[in-house]
């Protein structure tokens, strides 16, 4: 994993309640269709997390999402997308590089907002 990486996945670890705020609002600029594609795909980014990255209240509510069948929602990627970004943030940014126009924007944004 990249420097840049390691660095993303420790700012992961300890962002502010405003800052986690910000990533969410980032993720509700994207399109459902969009929203359709990553929300598969940052779930098994997070089913792959080594360790207990996601046994906590995060792991819970998206369980829980996923158990109501409300994962390819807003508020599922928003939760899917903070929970990968915490487990495998170089992932998450190949999977949003190659995906949607929208999606490529929101991987910029969040590099920024880090």
């Amino acid at each position: 994993m990249s420097i840049e990486m390691l660095e993303i996945k420790q700012k992961m670890e300890s962002l502010s309640d405003e800052k986690i705020t910000e990533l969410y609002s980032l993720a509700s600029e994207v399109s459902m269709d969009t929203i359709e594609e990553l929300c598969p795909a940052l779930l098994q980014i997070c089913l792959k997390a080594e360790g207990g990255a996601l046994k906590n209240q995060l792991g819970m509510v998206i369980f829980h999402l996923q158990k109501n069948e409300r994962l390819n929602t807003r508020i599922g990627l928003e939760k899917l997308l903070h929970g990968a970004l915490k487990v495998n943030p170089k992932d998450v940014f190949q999977l949003l590089e190659s995906s949607e126009p929208d999606a490529k924007e929101l991987s910029k944004r969040i590099k920024q907002l880090l």
